[in-house]
């Protein structure tokens, strides 16, 4: 096996964040004691800094050459938290063969590959991180703001420019979903791309507003870029509905549906991803970009 690319070092935090700002890697190894190490490995893991985050940490007790590999999805063997792939290693990992070292990390690379522990197309967390990011959340007590994302008149931009450039699309929303959380969110706060054009964000009721008003501005600003010109001057494109009636499609704009848990009862997972696309479907049938919140209490 070859590996490519380049590779870049940081020993801490703030160099680590001045990498970051350069380049968007495949992947990072964090290696470190738990305590440390993890921390840093779930906010890069909820920014979506990297396609894939490894966390290295030595434990003691285990016999040289053995190796824990897991997503942290709360299945069998998960020991390194919600999200997470990592590799435990013996206390003595320091001193080992670099090309002993080296394969562990590939091996834990094309296992989880193989799980899909991110989206491939934006290299977010999916559904399976979100769901126990919200139970956790809700079993502990604690209260946030769930924003539910999807973009309005996509399946049309679709069916005339072809799913290649609607993968344009998907990723210039991703790009505006991380870059805002980063921007106002919080370390604890995860962003996530559920599939499709759907996009989950987990925060709290005195970030929510700020992020959502950056995503629909930053994608707003981009969307007449992906229209030919016409399409553009005109403001709509035509194609035939699901009856297959010619229909007139106005330029993609983001709904976002949002939950505040502070405010209303939620019993529990399906409860709340249920109450957030009725709070989104109410946000697309109003024109452009929208935020419409559940003010239901009780």
């Amino acid at each position: 096996m070859e590996l490519r690319g380049e590779t870049l070092w940081a020993t801490g935090p703030e160099e680590l964040a001045q990498a970051m700002a350069r380049a968007r890697p495949e992947l990072v190894a964090v290696a470190g004691e738990p305590a440390v190490a993890g921390e840093l490995a779930d906010e890069l893991r909820r920014r979506g800094l990297a396609r894939s985050v490894f966390l290295i940490t030595p434990v003691d007790g285990r016999e040289e050459g053995e190796m824990v590999a897991g997503e942290g999805l709360g299945g069998p063997g998960d020991t390194f938290g919600p999200g997470r792939v990592g590799v435990t290693l013996p206390r003595e990992w320091a001193a080992m063969d670099p090309n002993e070292l080296l394969l562990r990390l590939v091996r834990a690379v094309v296992g989880a590959q193989a799980r899909r522990p991110v989206s491939g197309l934006t290299g977010l967390p999916g559904s399976p991180v979100l769901r126990d990011d919200v139970e956790r959340r809700l079993a502990a007590g604690t209260s946030f703001v769930f924003l539910y994302l999807d973009i309005d008149n996509f399946k049309a931009y679709n069916d005339v420019y072809g799913f290649g450039r609607g993968d344009i699309v998907i990723r210039a929303l991703a790009k505006e979903v991380v870059e805002a959380t980063r921007a106002h969110g919080a370390a604890q706060d995860l962003c996530v791309h559920i599939g499709g054009d759907d996009f989950a964000v987990v925060t709290t009721s005195e970030r929510y507003a700020d992020i959502a008003r950056q995503i629909t501005a930053g994608f707003a600003a981009k969307v007449p870029g992906f229209y030919d010109e016409e399409a553009r001057a005109r403001g709509y494109i035509e194609t035939p509905s699901r009856r297959g009636e010619p229909t007139r499609y106005p330029l993609m704009t983001v709904s976002i549906g949002g939950v505040n848990t502070s405010l209303r009862r939620i019993d529990g997972y399906l409860h709340l991803t249920e109450t957030a696309a009725e709070v989104k479907g109410y946000a697309k049938a109003l024109e452009g970009n929208q935020l419409v919140m559940d003010r239901r209490r009780g």
